[in-house]
C-alpha cells in the first residue's frame, strides 16, 4: 500500500511542476464545454423562405410562423435560392397546388421549411373552414327565410337552392403542396449533408495529431537540435516536414475519398479531383498548424490537451452545428479558422456541384492560413536557434 501512495504521490508532483500541463487539464475541457453549451442552447433554427406571388390569405399565414421570409420576384427568389441565401422557394404551381422548391443539400433545412408550410397550411385550413361555415350558417338563414315566403312564391327557394354550390379555392386558396429540389433528392438524409463535414474534419484531425506527435517525438530524440545546429534554414526544415506530411496526407485523401465515395456512399455532384484538392488542403493547413503548436507541447500527451484547445474548437465551429441561431460574435468567430472554409468548399462541391471558380474565395483562405501558419512556425524556429 505504501508503494502505491508513493507511485501516486509521483505522478502529482510530476504533474506540480508541468504548468502547462496543469493548465491545460483544466483550461480545454472547460473552453470546449462553454462552446457547446452556447451552441446548443441556441434558439432553434428559423428557416429562409422566398415567396412568388402567393395569395394573400396564405401569405399571412406564413408571415405569423416562426421563419424569415422575403416576398420577391421569381427571377430573385430562383437567385437567393442557388446562392443558398434561402432554404426554400414558395409559388403557386396552378390554381390550388403550392409548389415547394427546395435547396436540398441540407435535409433538415429543407424539413424546417417543409414543416413551417404545414403549419401555415394547417392555419390556413382551420380559418377556411370557419369561413365556410359562416357561409353555410348565412345560406341556412337564406333558405329559412325563402321557406317562410314559400306560400306565396315558390322561386325564391329555387334561387337559394341553385346558389348552394361552394367555391373551394375562394376559401382554400392553396389545397396541395408538391416539393421540388434544386440540389439532391427526397432521398438525401441528414448524414449526406454532414458527410462533407466528417471527411473535412477527420482528415485535419488525424493529420495534426500525426503531425504533432512526430515532430515532438522528433524533438525528444534530439533530431530537432541537430538539425537547429546545422546551417539548414528554419524554413528549410519546415518545407520538408510539410511536404512529407503533405504526400502522406494525399495518400490519406485518396483512400478516405474512395472508401467515402465508393462504399458509405455519400453523394459528390462535383470533380472529385477538385474534392482532393480541398482536401489535402485542409491537411496542409493542419501539417503547419502542427509545426506552430507542437512548439508548445512537451510531450504527446500535451498534444492531445493542445488539440483539444486549437482543434475542437474548430470543429465545433466549422459547420458540424448550425450557426444560423447562434450569437453573431460566434459566427464571425467561426469565421476565423481554416476548417469552416474546407467545410465551406467541400459541401459546395460535393452537395452543390460547384466549379473552382465557385470555391476559389474558400480554397484562398485556406492556403492563406497555410502561408501564415509557416511562417509563424518559421519565425519561432528562428528564435530558438537564437
Amino acid at each position: 500500500m505504501r508503494n502505491a501512495f508513493a507511485i501516486a504521490r509521483r505522478v502529482l508532483s510530476q504533474f506540480a511542476h508541468d504548468k502547462r500541463t496543469l493548465a491545460l487539464l483544466f483550461v480545454a475541457p472547460i473552453v470546449v464545454l462553454w462552446l457547446l453549451s452556447v451552441l446548443l442552447g441556441s434558439d432553434a433554427y428559423e428557416p429562409r423562405l422566398a415567396t412568388v406571388d402567393l395569395p394573400a390569405s396564405f401569405q399571412t399565414a406564413l408571415e405569423g410562423q416562426d421563419a424569415r421570409i422575403v416576398d420577391t420576384t421569381e427571377a430573385e427568389a430562383e437567385r437567393l435560392l442557388r446562392a443558398n441565401e434561402a432554404d426554400a422557394v414558395l409559388r403557386m404551381r396552378d390554381d390550388a397546388t403550392l409548389e415547394l422548391w427546395a435547396e436540398g443539400s441540407d435535409s433538415a433545412k429543407t424539413a424546417a421549411a417543409a414543416n413551417v408550410v404545414a403549419k401555415a397550411l394547417s392555419e390556413a385550413q382551420q380559418e377556411a373552414a370557419d369561413e365556410m361555415e359562416a357561409d353555410v350558417e348565412e345560406r341556412k338563414a337564406a333558405i329559412e327565410e325563402a321557406l317562410a315566403v314559400q306560400g306565396a312564391a315558390a322561386s325564391p327557394l329555387a334561387e337559394k337552392l341553385d346558389g348552394l354550390d361552394f367555391d373551394m379555392a375562394a376559401h382554400l386558396p392553396v389545397q396541395d403542396v408538391e416539393t421540388t429540389y434544386l440540389h439532391g433528392t427526397e432521398d438525401w438524409k441528414m448524414f449526406d449533408f454532414y458527410g462533407p463535414v466528417f471527411i473535412g474534419i477527420f482528415v485535419f484531425a488525424f493529420v495534426f495529431l500525426t503531425s504533432g506527435m512526430s515532430l515532438v517525438n522528433e524533438r525528444g530524440a534530439g533530431t530537432m537540435t541537430r538539425f537547429l545546429a546545422t546551417p539548414v534554414k528554419p524554413a528549410q526544415i519546415l518545407g520538408g516536414y510539410t511536404a512529407g506530411f503533405g504526400l502522406l496526407a494525399l495518400a490519406q485523401a485518396a483512400v478516405v475519398l474512395f472508401i467515402a465515395l465508393a462504399f458509405i456512399g455519400f453523394p459528390n455532384e462535383g470533380p472529385v479531383w477538385l474534392v482532393a484538392f480541398v482536401v489535402v488542403s485542409m491537411a496542409l493547413a493542419s501539417v503547419t498548424l502542427g509545426l506552430l503548436v507542437s512548439g508548445l507541447a512537451k510531450s504527446g500527451f500535451q498534444v492531445i490537451q493542445l488539440m483539444l484547445l486549437f482543434v475542437v474548437p474548430q470543429i465545433l465551429l466549422s459547420g458540424l452545428f448550425d450557426l444560423a441561431s447562434a450569437p453573431e460574435w460566434m459566427q464571425v468567430l467561426s469565421q476565423c479558422f481554416p476548417i469552416t472554409y474546407g467545410v465551406d468548399a467541400l459541401r459546395a462541391i460535393m452537395l452543390r456541384g460547384a466549379d473552382f471558380a465557385s470555391v476559389g474565395f474558400d480554397l484562398a483562405m485556406i492556403w492563406g492560413f497555410i502561408a501564415l501558419f509557416f511562417v509563424l512556425a518559421a519565425a519561432k524556429f528562428r528564435k530558438k536557434r537564437a
